[in-house]
């Protein structure tokens, strides 16, 4: 009899156990592959650690940690970031805060590679408000099915038509959020250099989104350019020009920083726009990184240490901005803190783009 009541409990703690491993399979699956997702990401194969994302996207109700899913989305806002998909990056980023409300930062020496936190005002009751995992899943698959766009220097951003910006976004469509992102393209990846020295000085631009409630989307990326065709170059000598804006939605990048915003503050970005963006270019005194920078402080961003010299003037400029966000000197002026902030370079220190 004894010996049956032994064999009975040990039948019911094997099934327990069974239960329990089939439980905890999936998720060491998935952590593994959100490993070598953190792997290809440090290497700069952004396809291939899309790849695994899309797997664990794809399995994520087996997840019962929330840690997981925290890396998942984390995972997915760099890596779209990196395609220059903004709207799916800065969904992910709003995810990820909502379910885990710790920092998560990754560092190379004194640089921050990426820096990822949470929003106190992000309510995870309406995360899928934002935009709903199968949405993503078809974004992410897209994504893996189209062929890498080679985004170089050598990619030509065309000019369009200022007021179609503001326009965009007056679709008479209900909003639930709005987020802003500040892109630098530095003279020289990860230095504090005003210029290449063979007249190359980089380049500030800014990325708007508004997500409706029928989870549709505007996003527009875009920055501010002296005209071009004038006899002689804007330089330190000549500084001013005439201004257009371009369409930088396939712009390269080295620095990304992003924040939700309010509906007030993202309708005084409009309100900006709409009375400041024919203003004269000015090399020293409003340039394409004076431009971004205004923005940001109407989103209450503050990157500090953004002047920089070079021959006959000085002036906000992408190397310095550009370092600053590497260095942290950075902050959300809602918090008082980074809290709230997005950030990560785009596969930068790497030797592969792929």
């Amino acid at each position: 009899m004894i010996r049956r009541y032994w064999l009975i409990a040990f039948l019911i703690v094997h099934l327990a156990n069974t239960e329990a491993a089939g439980q905890l399979l999936p998720n060491i699956e998935i952590i593994n592959a959100l490993k070598e997702s953190d792997r290809h990401i440090a290497n700069g194969k952004s396809q291939y650690a899309l790849v695994q994302l899309h797997q664990v996207l794809q399995t994520k109700e087996a997840v019962t940690d929330q840690n997981i899913l925290s890396h998942l989305y984390n995972n997915l806002a760099i890596v779209l970031a990196r395609y220059n998909n903004f709207t799916g990056a800065m969904a992910c980023f709003y995810k990820a805060g909502s379910i885990e409300t710790k920092y998560n930062t990754t560092k190379r020496g004194k640089r921050y590679l990426s820096f990822f936190s949470t929003n106190a005002n992000y309510d995870n009751k309406i995360k899928e408000d934002i935009v709903n995992d199968d949405i993503l899943e078809l974004m992410v698959q897209d994504q893996i099915n189209q062929k890498e766009l080679e985004r170089t220097e050598e990619y030509e951003s065309e000019r369009i038509q200022p007021e179609t910006i503001v326009e965009a976004f007056l679709d008479q469509k209900e909003a639930t959020h709005y987020a802003l992102a500040i892109l630098i393209k530095q003279p020289i990846p990860g230095q504090k250099n005003t210029n290449t020295g063979l007249g190359e000085v980089g380049h500030s631009f800014i990325s708007l989104i508004k997500y409706n409630k029928d989870q549709s989307a505007i996003c527009k990326s875009f920055g501010f350019y002296p005209e071009e065709g004038q006899l002689i170059p804007v330089n330190p000598l000549i500084p001013t020009a005439l201004s257009v804006i371009k369409d930088d939605s396939y712009h390269n990048w080295d620095q990304l920083l992003g924040k939700f915003v309010s509906k007030d503050q993202f309708e005084k970005i409009l309100e900006y726009i709409d009375h400041n963006i024919a203003n004269e270019y000015h090399l020293s005194d409003y340039n394409c990184s004076d431009f971004a920078l205004t923005i940001a402080q109407l989103g209450n961003i503050q990157i500090d240490n953004t002047v920089g010299y070079w021959p006959l003037g000085k002036g906000d400029n992408p190397g310095y901005i550009g370092q600053s966000i590497l260095g942290g000197k950075y902050f959300n002026l809602d918090t008082k803190t980074k809290e709230g902030l997005f950030t990560c370079s785009n596969n930068l220190f790497t030797k592969t783009k792929k």
